[in-house]
């Protein structure tokens, strides 16, 4: 996890400035630090598929639950969007010899996140020599219909199906009872908090950040990508100072 004030310590030195100058930790550094954490969200979960760095950087994020389809009046299933969904990743399914779908064991013991599933398969000691993990094939609401009727590639449990709609998704054909879906959930906001030591009237050294890890929250991003904030704070602080020479360094950074 990344805290605050190793971000604070590497953006303090990068822009040659000292402790409690223009950017008031807890208020302008806090909020600009936050922004920037669900700006690089945005970004990289919109890009996840185009590099293995983008996909390390965004580990942390990245959530694997069973979930149960509940069956309807149609050729498919539905299952709604999980509290803390942010972006879709990936989906798919988990089938034994009998051509049911069951749990992946792998995954909080095969519990479910919204209901309860439990057959024979999990239970012996053969589930694991007995499944096929089939993905599942994200389709766009256009051609969905189109999708549900084709003669050769209509959903199948073999070639199974989803898409999105206002509450969550559809999942084909109707027979998935339970899927696997893989998704980013939000990154939660940092906190930054601090006492203030008084200086030496004697040196002449004014007063001091003390900075208390226990009250404050960590960004759950990983340290890989501290740079990353510190370039964006830079090219922040250029813009807040009217520095143009720092809003110049950072931009041509954030470029390369």
């Amino acid at each position: 996890m990344l805290s605050l004030f190793t971000i604070w310590n590497s953006f303090q030195a990068y822009v040659n400035t000292f402790q409690g100058s223009w950017y008031r930790p807890n208020t302008d550094f806090q909020k600009a630090v936050n922004d920037i954490s669900k700006m690089l969200w945005e970004r990289w979960t919109s890009q996840a598929e185009k590099s293995q760095e983008i996909r390390d950087h965004l580990q942390p994020f990245l959530k694997s639950k069973n979930f149960i389809v509940k069956p309807q009046k149609a050729t498919y299933g539905l299952l709604e969007t999980p509290k803390a969904y942010g972006r879709f990743s990936a989906a798919r399914i988990i089938v034994n010899k009998t051509n049911e779908c069951v749990p992946c064991k792998g995954i909080d013991d095969g519990k479910c996140n919204n209901g309860d599933f439990k057959t024979q398969e999990e239970i012996t000691d053969d589930y694991f020599d007995n499944i096929e993990e089939i993905p599942i094939e994200l389709i766009d609401n256009q051609r969905w219909g189109a999708c549900l009727d084709h003669l050769t590639k209509k959903p199948t449990l073999k070639k199974p199906k989803i898409t999105e709609y206002e509450n969550g998704w559809k999942v084909a054909p109707r027979k998935i009872s339970v899927i696997v879906l893989d998704y980013y959930v939000r990154p939660k906001e940092g906190t930054f908090k601090y006492t203030i030591a008084d200086g030496d009237t004697n040196t002449g050294a004014g007063d001091y950040l003390i900075y208390d890890d226990n009250a404050s929250q960590k960004l759950e991003w990983s340290e890989t990508v501290l740079n990353e904030f510190v370039i964006e704070l830079g090219l922040r602080f250029g813009l807040y100072t009217k520095d143009q020479f720092i809003t110049a360094v950072s931009q041509q950074q954030k470029v390369a």
